[in-house]
């Protein structure tokens, strides 16, 4: 028979206790766990050519982090589990030094840091480029469109465009504008003259002779093509050398050429200051089935040990129309 005196029962007892509790630990559920929210600050994130005054970021910033906290009424960002969440602003580009510019521009990025566990067993959090979503202000060429002439600010637009209610318009079903309705169009049509004005101004840069040569003699063509009546419609991006058509359809095709358009000048208020919002675009899916299934999907990765949470996925599914119009309010302000 083996004896155990107290003073030994009492030690076994304080090292399963150590033992147990840590494992116990280990089974916490981590997409329970609350989180926080921080914005990552700063007052510099328009580059400064763009002439931006220390007044217009300040200013800015205030406007910035009231459409952060519009965004954080969405259930996911205003009950954070399972993650930690951030706003991080970007630099945009030099767009900005444009004449038909007005406004700060800037990014700024929902960062989704999902809790895991390190290998020492503690809780954290991944910071470097963890998962985001963002939306854009004052940028007038959203991200989600491809350019046709760089110099000219030039870009295409996609064919299908739904105005869902004045103020909020849908491109594709998922890329979303916010504006002023009150306002003219925020964008205007590139007619076909002045898109192939721009074709012929890049086709002259080439410094190689022949190709310099072959490329006029395929302009001249395709502008010959174009009757008079033609050369002052909408253009599209499709087409020969040029890239430049006077319709979206070819060869019985319709809708396969989306519309090359250009910032309005007319656009932007410039009697409000410059720290003002006057336009927004984001990507959102809105279609919730699809999103549903890629949540789904997603959490189906993470039973098998694969992805980095699906934290954002649930963001994005129930980032929806209450949201977007809750955003379309701070144009203007």
């Amino acid at each position: 028979m083996i004896h155990i005196n107290m003073r030994n029962k009492n030690f076994a007892l304080v090292l399963m206790f150590c033992i147990v509790l840590p494992l116990r630990a280990q089974q916490e559920d981590l997409s329970q766990r609350p989180g926080t929210f921080e914005i990552l600050s700063r007052t510099d994130y328009a580059a400064g050519e763009c002439g931006f005054t220390r007044a217009d970021m300040a200013a800015n910033f205030e406007r910035v982090k009231e459409i952060i906290a519009v965004v954080r009424q969405n259930p996911v960002l205003s009950d954070i589990k399972g993650f930690a969440g951030r706003a991080r602003l970007h630099t945009m580009s030099m767009t900005c030094l444009r004449d038909v510019w007005y406004g700060v521009p800037v990014r700024i990025a929902f960062e989704i840091c999902t809790f895991f566990y390190n290998k020492d067993g503690k809780v954290v959090y991944n910071t470097i480029e963890p998962p985001s979503w963002s939306l854009y202000t004052n940028e007038f060429i959203p991200g989600w469109s491809d350019t046709f002439d760089r110099a000219h600010s030039y870009f295409t637009m996609p064919l299908k465009k739904k105005t869902v209610e004045p103020g909020i318009d849908v491109y594709d079903g998922e890329c979303w504008v916010l504006y002023n309705p009150d306002r003219p169009p925020y964008w205007v049509p590139v007619t076909v003259e002045e898109a192939f004005s721009a074709a012929r101004e890049f086709a002259a840069k080439e410094t190689d002779e022949y190709t310099a040569t072959l490329n006029k003699q395929f302009l001249d063509a395709e502008w010959a093509a174009f009757s008079e009546e033609d050369r002052k419609k909408p253009a599209f991006y499709g087409g020969g050398l040029s890239r430049v058509s006077a319709s979206p359809g070819y060869d019985g095709q319709d809708s396969i050429f989306p519309q090359i358009m250009k910032v309005n000048p007319a656009y932007p208020d410039r009697t409000l200051p410059r720290s003002a919002i006057q336009f927004i675009w984001f990507q959102s899916v809105q279609n919730k089935q699809y999103m549903k299934k890629e949540l789904d999907q997603c959490r189906e990765y993470m039973k098998k040990g694969s992805g980095s949470g699906c934290d954002l996925a649930r963001f994005e599914l129930s980032f929806g129309m209450t949201d977007i119009r809750n955003l379309s309010q701070e144009i203007g302000k």
